[in-house]
């Protein structure tokens, strides 16, 4: 008896979720059993690349999740949120310092001492296409970075924020052959210190200070429209509970900013856009945060929702995310459940990555 084909159930199988087949791949050990894998429809085969034919040996992971990309001088380590750790040499980023990346971009500073004028550029890990800007004088050294835009494109922007006594303000467009450098001045007992990537948002940057107000500016006039908004969230104390990081994202036309304190407390918050005042936040619905110090996003979660990935891992091997759902920290792999995360590695360098 000849078998009926079953198009709902073979649709099911089509159009199963990225991260689910993505997990499912780390079962296949033989080369003979990958290969029927990649043979169950044709989505699966466009999804599964063939390791040994990859030019970036992670596709085998699934490209369509972020991943965290940590450096150890050219020795790059990609974290995957359901894998433990793959590595690649990039020889040419030994000397360089990954500030920010977009979009399978990362955007590369250069310059070990601090006299010299440091380069600054574009760089594909996956076509190892470089793109050159400017580059930034010695007495600049600016602390966050952010850019709008494909570095392909020919409308980018690029901006460098720094705070000292005053904060400096360094821009960059598609065609310029240096930084356009603003200083602006503070008011008398203001401080600002900047603590996150600039987040571009309807055509302004959003700059979230450690403290929790917020700095404003369009970059295509510093100086005119610069602003400090919102209430301070946070004082410096020295206790358990005082800040550790904090990070902030843009997410459906919103602003969300995210504290992690000593002790393992989250605290999510969301930005009024009329009155500037933060709003305390208990639900990501189905959305997931991916945080580190050189970039953050939001994305619609598939099989994992509602939790946070910081930039932690578990045994040196294993990314950790806050779920706020049950308020603790957990692991993708191991069986733990936490308050705090003491006995994990904080990796100040690095930077989530999706490879397009």
């Amino acid at each position: 008896m000849a078998e009926v084909f079953d198009e709902e159930l073979y649709d099911l199988w089509a159009n199963l979720p990225s991260e689910i087949l993505s997990l499912i791949q780390t079962y296949i050990t033989r080369e003979r059993d990958y290969n029927i894998l990649r043979f169950i429809c044709k989505s699966w085969r466009c999804t599964i690349v063939l390791h040994r034919q990859s030019p970036f040996p992670i596709d085998r992971f699934g490209l369509r999740s972020p991943l965290l990309m940590s450096s150890q001088g050219s020795r790059y380590n990609f974290f995957h949120p359901l894998h433990h750790a793959y590595y690649m040499q990039f020889p040419e980023l030994s000397e360089e310092k990954i500030v920010y990346s977009k979009d399978g971009w990362l955007l590369v500073r250069t310059g070990i001492v601090h006299m010299e004028d440091k380069q600054i550029f574009f760089f594909n890990p996956l076509t190892k296409m470089r793109i050159d800007l400017p580059d930034i004088p010695s007495y600049h050294p600016f602390a966050k970075f952010s850019f709008s835009g494909l570095p392909t494109s020919n409308d980018y922007i690029v901006v460098g924020i720094e705070h000292c006594l005053n904060v400096e303000i360094g821009v960059v467009k598609f065609g310029m052959d240096n930084w356009q450098i603003d200083e602006i001045s503070l008011e008398e007992r203001h401080s600002y210190h900047v603590s996150s990537n600039p987040v571009f948002l309807d055509g302004c940057c959003y700059c979230l200070d450690v403290n929790g107000k917020m700095g404003i500016f369009d970059p295509n006039d510093v100086i005119n429209s610069w602003k400090i908004v919102g209430k301070t969230l946070w004082r410096p104390r020295w206790s358990r509970n005082s800040l550790f990081q904090s990070f902030m994202v843009e997410s459906d036309g919103e602003l969300l900013a995210i504290f992690l304190t000593n002790d393992g407390r989250v605290y999510v918050y969301k930005q009024d856009k009329l009155k500037f005042d933060w709003m305390k936040v208990e639900d990501l619905d189905e959305k997931v945060i991916y945080l580190s110090n050189a970039s953050s996003w939001v994305e619609k979660g598939i099989v994992s929702k509602n939790k946070i990935y910081f930039p932690l891992l578990y045994d040196d091997k294993a990314l950790v995310f806050y779920s706020l759902c049950t308020r603790r920290f957990h692991s993708n792999g191991y069986d733990f459940s936490r308050n705090n995360f003491y006995d994990m590695k904080y990796l100040p360098h690095s930077s989530w990555i999706k490879i397009m």
